[in-house]
């Protein structure tokens, strides 16, 4: 039995749709507009009083408020550049969170208030200090261990080497247990802090509300209510009121596609079959079987060759196990590979 990749269905709930909205860039309102207005119009009355009746005709000269509305324009782009290079000088000399190793168009950008804020290229380091918008899904390879994925539509910002405020939107943290040693990666919400310990866990803003699913291991919830430890397989939602509601929730699924598919892709080349699914295992949150000994043996020997960048996890199974003798089932929650000569009884 095999199964199809998962997709982002139409029917995502009001909440999860918001959640993957493009952003927008800010504008001046329409009060900041007519306060500008104003001014120019004071100037300009202040620079031109009325002509005497009987006073002699002139050539026209180079309007006034022109030249203060250049001058004032010149004054605003000086700001803009000055704070810009400030906020520069700051995440350039902030600890490094990580750097950008994938991302879908359009990719992610620094926000510096700037209508046209540059693309970061691939490979860019991620510094405490800087704000950044994402505008397709992006994964950031953590300096400390581990990976970052975040969601299209979100905005965070870099707090420390260890740690992100995640302002809206959604991200995916994923450090194998023993990846970081004591330092634990932390993700800021306004619910409180949510640590890692040898884990895999999601964090969204939505509508205001918290929202934290742990697919692996455990999380440590700091808020000013407490401290508590949530476990895999455990959803929590904090809504603006600090009501928490908690329920069991899948390791996978749909709920967790968008962040299979930024997975870092995984080395095969002459590595021994076994590594690959233990991979494909923690990717897809699946509990990975080995039904007999002859698979157990065939997965330790095979050796691998070829490379499967660019594929899905699902994708990649198939094109590895394709090019042996073994076969492989996907009930619920497991993966399950067996030899050919296997019995179908079920497994114990």
């Amino acid at each position: 039995m095999s199964e199809s990749n998962n997709t982002r269905n139409g029917d995502e709930g009001a909440a999860e749709h918001a959640l993957r909205e493009g952003l927008r860039a800010p504008t001046l309102s329409a009060e900041a507009m007519q306060r500008i207005r104003a001014a120019a119009q004071q100037e300009w009355r202040a620079a031109h009083p009325p002509e005497p009746e009987n006073a002699p005709v002139r050539a026209p000269a180079r309007p006034r408020w022109l030249s203060l509305a250049v001058a004032a324009s010149v004054a605003i782009l000086a700001g803009v550049v000055g704070w810009n290079a400030m906020l520069g000088d700051a995440a350039n000399s902030g600890a490094v969170v990580g750097q950008l190793a994938r991302f879908e168009a359009p990719g992610i950008v620094e926000s510096r208030f700037l209508r046209n804020d540059p693309v970061l290229d691939e490979g860019a380091s991620l510094h405490a200090g800087q704000t950044l918008d994402v505008r397709g899904d992006s994964l950031i390879t953590l300096a400390g261990g581990g990976n970052l994925r975040v969601a299209r539509a979100s905005t965070f910002e870099v707090v420390a080497a260890n740690a992100v405020k995640l302002d809206h939107g959604e991200l995916y943290v994923d450090i194998p247990p023993g990846s970081r040693g004591s330092d634990r990666f932390m993700v800021v919400t306004p619910a409180g802090e949510f640590r890692h310990v040898g884990t895999q866990f999601a964090v969204a803003i939505v509508n205001g509300m918290t929202r934290l699913r742990v697919r692996e291991g455990s999380v440590l919830w700091h808020a000013t209510e407490g401290d508590s430890t949530v476990n895999a397989g455990t959803e929590v939602v904090i809504d603006r009121n600090r009501t928490v509601t908690r329920r069991p929730i899948a390791t996978t699924g749909r709920e967790w596609a968008w962040a299979e598919s930024m997975a870092p892709d995984i080395e095969i080349e002459n590595r021994p079959l076994q590594e690959f699914l233990v991979w494909f295992s923690r990717e897809t949150g699946r509990k990975l079987v080995l039904a007999d000994d002859a698979a157990r043996n065939h997965t330790a020997t095979i050796l691998m060759h070829g490379n499967v960048h660019g594929l899905t996890a699902m994708e990649a199974l198939t094109a590895v196990m394709s090019a042996t003798t073994l076969r492989f089932e996907l009930p619920e929650g497991v993966i399950r590979v067996s030899s050919a000569r296997e019995s179908t009884s079920p497994p114990t």
